[in-house]
């Protein structure tokens, strides 16, 4: 697990640490931690990390920045700050949790859990992505269908386009809510586009979206997409 702390004070920066490698249970945890946004930015840039833990306020200066530019990429963030009036915002773009200071050693076990697991949902508003080397937020209502890709994720629009996303299926669904439902392990879908379903012998079935699109159902989700769709 290769783990990224950005605190700018010592004895905080310490104690996350500390609590970090409590909550983990495997013993191969490499932290690296920073005080500045300038040098974490410049190690995210070169290096590859499973989660980024980032405190919002460095020496005056405001974790977002460094945050809207990471959110894009395939690993989690999790906010530890004292600036709760901002987590509203930091959940909307895209972060796993957000964990307020004063932290215990539960609070940090929590985000950990959390971030190990499969079945928490979160409440993005927006999925941000990378386009000719700009960032773009695209609303999730605007988001239809997701479809695995290796180690990416397409994105699939309400107008057709298709955006390659750095987090894999699995991680987008972390943050996404709970609108999005999966319905094979290549394939999540967000509610609302749901049509009708399609059955073919050899029991194979098929999603019918409201704009025609043909998606695969895993077996075991027949069920619950049929009970949904009634």
């Amino acid at each position: 697990m290769r783990i990224v702390i950005v605190e700018d004070e010592y004895m905080i920066a310490k104690r996350l640490k500390r609590f970090v490698e409590t909550s983990f249970s495997e013993p191969n945890i490499n932290i690296q931690v920073f005080d500045t946004l300038d040098d974490a930015s410049d190690y995210l840039s070169e290096s590859t990390i499973d989660v980024l833990f980032l405190d919002l306020n460095l020496n005056g200066h405001d974790g977002f920045d460094l945050l809207k530019q990471q959110v894009i990429c395939s690993f989690h963030t999790i906010v530890v700050s004292a600036n709760t009036d901002r987590a509203i915002e930091a959940f909307d773009i895209g972060i796993l949790d957000f964990v307020s200071k004063p932290f215990t050693q539960e609070r940090i076990q929590k985000a950990v859990n959390r971030l190990l697991s499969q079945d928490v949902r979160g409440n993005s508003q927006y999925l941000s992505y990378r386009k000719l080397g700009e960032i773009k937020w695209l609303p999730i209502d605007d988001v239809m269908y997701l479809k695995a890709s290796g180690h990416y994720c397409e994105v699939i629009t309400t107008s057709g386009n298709i955006i390659l996303h750095d987090k894999n299926l699995d991680k987008l669904l972390q943050i996404l809510p709970n609108t999005f439902e999966r319905i094979h392990r290549s394939y999540a879908v967000i509610n609302n586009a749901m049509c009708s379903i399609k059955s073919e012998e050899g029991s194979k079935y098929w999603l019918i979206l409201k704009n025609g699109a043909t998606l695969p159902i895993g077996r075991t989700r027949v069920k619950s997409l049929r009970n949904r769709l009634i």
